[in-house]
């Protein structure tokens, strides 16, 4: 979740606030790492936060 600190708007991912803020000015933000507040940051892509380990399995 993304919080707009003056405003104190939240966002539940960075492709609404860019829609709320235009996509230069939401870069431009948080490239100066001010006025935004990340919270819940799980990189779901990644898979960091998994809870079982993954096990490569190989085929004979």
């Amino acid at each position: 979740m993304i919080t707009h600190l003056p405003t104190g708007k939240r966002f539940n991912n960075r492709k609404d606030a860019k829609l709320y803020f235009g996509t230069a000015h939401y870069y431009k933000m948080e490239r100066e790492k001010k006025d935004l507040l990340f919270t819940n940051n799980i990189q779901s892509a990644t898979n960091e936060y998994e809870d079982r380990p993954k096990t490569i399995t190989k085929h004979k």
